[in-house]
């Protein structure tokens, strides 16, 4: 399995262990459409592997760190409190929800990835009506490439003078 694969697959394996979210994926811009072709989930969190800087090591080894960005979707949520949230935590509960997030994936590792840490948070303001918010964590994570040149064994005869 390559890292950027263990790297979604156990960072989508923790956040579907959170019982409040309907669909845990791949960010696909599934909430980009418009209004009226939004998907049927109200409660969601895309994951994206935003980047990866490489650098080669020895031994056919690359360390790398990447950014893994989760956006969480929330169609009750602060922007739609004036229209009668329905939870008992004053439209807020999505609060309690992206604190869950963060405490299932702050020190989350892998075999080839190290631990995340959460290094940003910010609301996303896009102009519909999902409230969503993005969580940024880092990490550092290793691959083995090919190897530019083949071990060849050599024998050494003595020279006769």
């Amino acid at each position: 399995m390559t890292p950027r694969k263990e790297l979604f697959i156990k960072t989508k394996a923790v956040l579907s262990e959170l019982s409040v979210l309907e669909l845990v994926d791949l960010q696909r811009k599934q909430f980009s459409m418009p209004k009226e072709n939004y998907p049927t989930y109200f409660t969601a969190a895309l994951i994206e592997i935003k980047s990866i800087t490489w650098q080669t090591m020895v031994e056919q080894k690359q360390e790398g760190k990447a950014t893994v960005d989760v956006t969480f979707y929330c169609k009750d949520g602060w922007m739609d409190q004036h229209d009668g949230t329905s939870d008992p935590e004053h439209g807020l509960i999505e609060v309690d929800i992206i604190d869950s997030i963060v405490e299932q994936l702050q020190g989350l590792r892998g075999d080839s990835f190290k631990q995340l840490d959460l290094s940003n948070e910010e609301s996303i303001d896009d102009s519909f009506e999902m409230m969503s918010y993005k969580l940024s964590f880092t990490t550092t994570i290793y691959r083995q490439i090919n190897a530019r040149f083949q071990s060849r064994k050599i024998s050494v005869q003595p020279s006769t003078l």
